[in-house]
């Protein structure tokens, strides 16, 4: 399958669909958290409608940020689809071709691939019991596992990268790894990802590192990762909070424990310390004060 010619200059469309079997665009919202995608991969999803002009722009944005100084591509991307916002995609559909120009990308890969496991996730979360189990493993470990192992999917020499880190495979890599940054990309985790359930575990492997090797920046770095998921999601689990006892108090993480979950889901050392003991320490300076 070849891409589509450019439209006119003097008029903006979307790509041709030649083939009506092609799949419907999918969301960049599903996209971003499924795989780590090229910049040749994503130009070809957007020539080819697996993509709409807005999630094409959408999705650069969010890989430049993944990739820092290294996101040139996406970038470049990106500005092109500087006016679709108004209905005009010449620009983007021009660099996309110049970015993907073939079937494969620069690894002698076909792009296609990608995007048909996507569109196989995607009836699988719709209830499409026609995508086996077995296809959809081999996808996400060709796709996204392999790109995670050795840190093709971030920039970890550069902390405003991994403050937009989306996948928790990411951060399991990293902590594989041994990277120096994972405290920063799990905080990013934190901050992007739409379920607590994937966040929770990987801030109790942050705070578990960082209590096993006396690491106060580690340790520092865990906890405001659980206080951006107390204030985001309004939850906790039972491991990060044994986890947090053996903390410092009065950190981000219980003030924004306290503010925004629940106080029935509190431990009672919580309650003591936010409440009683907090009433304690204020009357043990006034009297010290005294004398």
């Amino acid at each position: 399958m070849q891409p589509s010619n450019p439209p006119p200059a003097d008029r903006d469309t979307q790509p041709e669909h030649p083939d009506p079997a092609v799949p419907t665009a999918l969301p960049a919202a599903f996209v971003r958290y499924a795989v780590a995608l090229d910049a040749v991969e994503l130009a070809w999803g957007y020539l080819h409608a697996r993509l709409t002009a807005e999630d094409t722009v959408e999705l650069a944005f969010l890989r430049r940020c993944d990739l820092g100084t290294d996101g040139i591509a996406f970038e470049r991307i990106h500005r092109a689809g500087a006016s679709v916002a108004t209905g005009r995609t010449a620009e983007l559909h021009a660099v996309c071709r110049e970015i993907a120009p073939a079937d494969e990308d620069g690894d002698g890969r076909d792009p296609e691939r990608i995007w048909d496991y996507l569109a196989g996730c995607r009836r699988a979360d719709h209830g499409d019991r026609t995508v086996t189990e077995s296809r959809l493993a081999a996808g996400r470990a060709e796709f996204l596992l392999a790109r995670a192992v050795p840190g093709r999917g971030m920039n970890w020499q550069e902390d405003s990268a991994l403050l937009g880190t989306d996948r928790p495979e990411e951060v399991d890599a990293a902590f594989a790894r041994g990277e120096e940054r994972v405290g920063v990309a799990v905080i990013g985790l934190a901050l992007t990802h739409p379920s607590p359930q994937a966040i929770l575990p990987r801030v109790a492997r942050t705070l578990e590192r960082a209590l096993a090797a006396d690491d106060a920046g580690l340790r520092h770095q865990g906890i405001v990762a659980l206080a951006h998921t107390a204030r985001l999601h309004r939850t906790v689990d039972a491991r990060c909070l044994a986890l947090l006892r053996r903390c410092p108090r009065d950190t981000e993480a219980d003030m924004d424990l306290w503010a925004y979950v629940p106080r029935r889901r509190l431990p009672w050392w919580l309650w003591w310390h936010r409440s009683v003991g907090r009433h304690w320490r204020a009357v043990r300076r006034r009297l010290r004060r005294r004398d």
